[in-house]
Formats: C-alpha cells, structure tokens, sequence
C-alpha cells in the first residue's frame, strides 16, 4: 500500500514568473511609487498624464499601446534602434500620435523629483551621450524571468528557464506538471494559467488511475 501510494502521487509545480529588472540605481527603491511593471494594473493611474516606457520587445510595445487608453504621452526608451515585437504592433506604436521613441538608448538612473514626478537619467549606448527625461512614471517592460532556479537540473527546461511540458501539461518526469507563467508558452495571461490548471488536475487524475491499474 506504501509503494501504491508513493506511486500514484503527482506534483503541479506553480511557481509562477517575475518581471525581469533593469539593475539601475533608484528601480527597486521607487517601485509601486513611480515605477511599475504592469500597465493593466497600474496604467488606470496615469489619466492625462506622461509616463515613460522601458523596452522594445512585444510586452513593451503592447503595453504602450494599451497605456495610451489612458496617458497624454507615452515616450519609449528602446536599446536598439528597431522594436522586436511583431510587426502589427510595431506598425500601430509607430504610427500612434502619443508614443514617440528614444533608440539606442538605456537608463541608468531613476530619481524621484521634488513634486513627486519621476526622472529617468539615460545614455545613448552609440554616442555615450546622457540626457535626462522627467514624466509621471514609468513602466519597465523587459521580459520575465520564471522561479524555476530552485528545481537544478532535474526538470527540462528552455534556454531561458521556462520549463518543458507537453500540451497535458506534463515535464520530463511522470507524475510532475507545470502551470502558469513558469512554462514555456505563447501567452501568460490569468485565463492561460487557469486553463493549464484545469488540465494539469484531468492530467494528473488520469494518471493516478492508470497507476492505480498497473499501467
């Protein structure tokens, strides 16, 4: 009975993913005081005001796009000089009257301002020029990073340490699944991750069964 049951156990791993960060001085001190890292969260607080987007992949350009339901002004500092993101949202960021670019440039330094405004202190990575931009917030949109680093080297995962599942939602050991942001996948989004729930659960309920049956 003790072997049957250590058999027929399963394991949903739903550790989930952070916002990656820039590193620069001033980020983590004024985090929910300046800087976000969700403009669907937070993007309802800018109402006619001025904020500054950090990225040129698909989630920054996609959240600016939805950030001009709100702002006055969108302006993005992008390290290259082109976008990264698919070419119908690059097309509508570049073409919409609020957002303006600033390429081949990155921060190096945020600063809170004495009437509660925001400065993000840059560098052109070609000119080694530095300029200074002062707005309402700011919004730091460059990927995300999985909390996977805990589980080594026992489940398969990407380069970039999603890890590795099959459409049941299944790693590379049986009995063990994965959900959410943590995996490899298209999109994250909250009705994703339940979705991956929902299977993960009919996954590991049929494979109790067919241990529990000697398959």
């Amino acid at each position: 009975d003790d072997e049957l049951e250590i058999h027929t156990k399963v394991l949903v791993l739903s550790m989930g993913a952070e916002p990656r960060r820039l590193g620069a001085p001033g980020e983590l001190d004024y985090k929910g005081q300046g800087i976000s890292y969700c403009a669907t969260c937070d993007g309802k607080f800018y109402e006619d005001r001025e904020v500054v987007v950090i990225g040129g992949g698909n989630s920054a350009v996609e959240e600016s796009l939805f950030l001009t339901k709100f702002a006055s002004k969108i302006t993005m500092i992008h390290q290259f000089d082109h976008f990264q993101a698919n070419k119908t949202a690059q097309e509508k960021a570049l073409a919409h009257e609020k957002i303006s670019v600033i390429w081949n440039s990155e921060p190096r330094r945020f600063e809170k301002l004495a009437d509660s405004r925001m400065a993000v202190h840059y560098e052109n990575i070609k000119t080694k020029e530095t300029s200074v931009i002062e707005t309402d917030g700011i919004f730091v949109f460059i990927g995300m990073a999985p909390n996977t680093s805990g589980l080594g080297d026992h489940i398969k995962k990407n380069d970039w340490g999603y890890v590795l599942t099959d459409e049941n939602m299944a790693t590379n050991i049986p009995g063990v699944y994965a959900v959410g942001d943590m995996r490899e996948k298209n999109y994250r989004q909250v009705v994703t991750a339940v979705n991956d729930g929902c299977i993960s659960a009919l996954s590991g309920e049929k494979y109790i069964a067919l241990k529990e049956r000697g398959g």
